[in-house]
């Protein structure tokens, strides 16, 4: 519920939330009272979409049995939680093959995600994002995407593209027209109607160096010009975002949204708030 209420407070469109602790595989039981409470509230804010973070720990193209089946089944509960909450999807990272070989941990990947898709049997989807790619983590590639998605053709299932993340991973956004060739590139080779939400992050760190480090908004080496870019593109019009940006004061939610939101009133049509 509290998350509701900020997201009310602070005029949001969309929002994601952990449905519990992120960083542990023991969650809390969803009370059907708490559930039925946040999907009112959420409903009355308009917030559209609403969506569900999967727990760190979630390793789907784990080499190790045992981890790989406490994965799939963990997800599969985050879906039944995101379900119970009204959210669209439950966002998680493909997971790390090791040093296992990328065709393998594909298949890996589509296997898990299919058993928790199976498990759940419920009403949300399940959205990959992608990686800064390190340490044999999938999705540091718009191709990895691409390839996995095939593998899952005809299941409820989509992408998220952070861009640090793509930044890390040696993509080139820092400026406007990197992040407009780059918008190109990904509807070339994933297609923009896979593609369902966006992580709209800032990083200190350059390109290629694979670390997952989030900035302020604008105050990175993605710079202004990123994120104007994004926010000015027709073909990005009807997308969400969402961002996961350094929570270092009170007021830092506050002004990475006033932002975004000076970009859009610039931008030369209307465009959703990808806030």
């Amino acid at each position: 519920m509290r998350a509701a209420i900020q997201a009310t407070a602070l005029g949001l469109e969309c929002l994601q939330i952990f449905a519990g602790t992120p960083r542990t595989w023991k969650q809390k039981p969803l009370k059907k009272a708490d559930a039925e409470a946040f999907r009112q509230a959420t409903a009355r804010a308009g917030l559209d979409p609403v969506v569900v973070h999967a727990p760190y720990l979630i390793n789907l193209a784990s080499g190790d049995y045992a981890l790989w089946r406490r994965s799939y089944r963990a997800l599969a509960s985050q879906l039944k939680r995101a379900a119970a909450l009204g959210a669209a999807a439950v966002v998680v990272h493909p997971g790390s093959r090791g040093k296992r070989d990328l065709e393998w941990g594909l298949d890996r990947v589509a296997e898990g995600t299919r058993r928790a898709l199976e498990a759940a049997d419920g009403k949300a989807a399940l959205w990959l994002e992608n990686t800064a790619g390190g340490g044999g983590h999938l999705g540091g590639s718009l191709e990895e995407l691409a390839r996995l998605l095939e593998r899952l053709e005809g299941l409820p299932v989509g992408a998220v593209i952070d861009t640090a993340h793509a930044f890390a991973a040696g993509y080139a956004l820092d400026g406007e027209q990197a992040a407009r060739d780059f918008v190109d590139q990904l509807e070339a080779v994933l297609g923009l109607d896979r593609v369902k939400m966006w992580h709209l992050n800032d990083t200190d760190f350059p390109a290629g160096s694979r670390r997952d480090r989030h900035a302020h908004l604008g105050r990175g080496l993605l710079g202004a010009g990123c994120f104007a870019a994004l926010m000015s593109d027709p073909r990005l019009r009807d997308a969400g975002g969402v961002m996961e940006t350094p929570k270092d004061s009170r007021w830092a939610d506050r002004r990475n949204l006033a932002f975004l939101r000076r970009l859009r009133r610039r931008a030369a049509g209307p465009a959703r708030a990808h806030a």
